[in-house]
């Protein structure tokens, strides 16, 4: 049985994401042949309050997105990756390294950019030598960590990203554009209207209903109280679904919400089964997460995205609009306006933007991703 190694860091909930997506992809494609250790190397790195950094990002980017941008930006260069990995991630190398020693894997995948240098250099002080392969978690604009000209193999999710990569100095032939990792229950759900019809009877919702989604990533982060409750006060006869993730303060806020219509606002907290709730909705209200958007097409979700984080997501959101998928609505009265019109039976804004989604989403991304990595894997010298 071939190891695998995939290195992440719990900074919200998109690396993770997409490790165990890739996982479940490479389970059920080659079952039995790949034992995959998913590590958060920071989680052992000493002193402890480096590992506990990861938990101040969902406090930073829903209270304080400007300490956010400030550190983005402050970081993205070269000297600076190399100050912080001479510093503070000392500790974070000496946790990877101990973790290839333990676990000698054939391959190892980084899905966060702090982890790649980290990732080449840990490999080539063993004796046995492992490829080491980038799955870029963010979609347009990419921090500079992420372009390490060391590693085997790198997977960009958008020709963006592609174009940094190279000017980087990694060479086309190791980078792979092939999209964003989601989870394939994102890609498998029944797209149908009858198929749709049975996952809303599962869920509990109308089958005839204009169902907005409310969602702010796996923290809750950006507004959704405020959103919520404008898209509930609106004119629209529709239903609402607000996922708050774990932001329990947004949840204990909205409880009780009703529309103007009556209808009451179903308001969930960490949820599994989002590829239902996306499936079953017609236009989701998020901000520019990049794991948010890639589900979303994979859905065939049109997006009203009402914020971003400062750095790796404004070039999010004029991707989306750029292609067609989505609107930047970050006023309420924005927000609502666009509910109403997309909500209008009939509306050709949303037949158009249906149509743009369909054109921009990349359902086999995770598959390409798991047989390049198991394709790589028996490589290891």
């Amino acid at each position: 049985m071939k190891r695998l190694l995939f290195l992440i860091a719990d900074t919200g909930g998109g690396h993770r994401a997409a490790a165990t997506a890739v996982e479940r992809q490479t389970a059920a494609e080659f079952p039995g042949e790949f034992e995959i250790t998913i590590l958060d190397p920071f989680t052992s790195a000493t002193p402890k309050v480096i590992g506990g950094t990861a938990g101040l990002y969902g406090p930073i980017t829903r209270h304080a997105r400007w300490l956010w941008g400030g550190l983005y930006h402050s970081t993205n260069s070269r000297s600076a990756v190399s100050l912080l990995e001479a510093t503070v991630l000392r500790s974070v190398t000496a946790a990877v390294s101990e973790a290839m020693e333990r676990i000698d894997p054939d391959c190892v995948v980084s899905f966060h950019p702090l982890l790649n240098h980290i990732s080449v250099r840990a490999v080539r002080s063993r004796a046995r030598r492992a490829p080491v392969i980038t799955v870029i978690t963010d979609l347009v604009d990419i921090h500079v960590a992420w372009t390490c000209p060391g590693v085997d193999a790198v997977v960009v999710p958008s020709p963006g990203a592609l174009d940094q990569c190279r000017r980087a100095g990694i060479p086309s032939s190791r980078c792979h554009d092939f999209g964003l990792a989601v989870d394939r229950r994102f890609t498998e759900l029944p797209s149908d209207p009858a198929g749709i019809a049975g996952i809303r009877r599962r869920l509990g919702q109308r089958t005839d209903a204009f169902v907005v989604l409310v969602c702010g990533g796996a923290d809750g982060s950006g507004g959704l109280v405020k959103h919520a409750r404008a898209i509930a006060a609106g004119p629209s006869d529709v239903d609402v679904v607000v996922i708050c993730g774990r932001n329990d303060r947004a949840r204990s806020a909205l409880a009780g919400l009703r529309t103007g219509r009556g209808r009451p606002v179903r308001v969930l907290g960490y949820v599994d089964n989002m590829a239902e709730w996306m499936r079953s909705s017609d236009v989701v209200v998020s901000k520019a997460g990049p794991g948010t958007i890639a589900e979303a097409l994979c859905c065939g979700l049109p997006l009203l995205l009402v914020w971003y984080l400062p750095g790796q997501e404004r070039g999010n959101v004029e991707w989306v609009v750029d292609i067609g998928a989505g609107r930047y609505v970050p006023r309420d009265e924005q927000l609502v306006d666009a509910v109403a019109e997309l909500a209008t039976p009939g509306s050709e804004a949303l037949a158009t933007m249906r149509a743009a989604v369909k054109a921009a989403a990349r359902p086999e991304a995770t598959r390409r991703i798991a047989e390049l990595i198991t394709s790589m894997a028996g490589r290891a010298a």
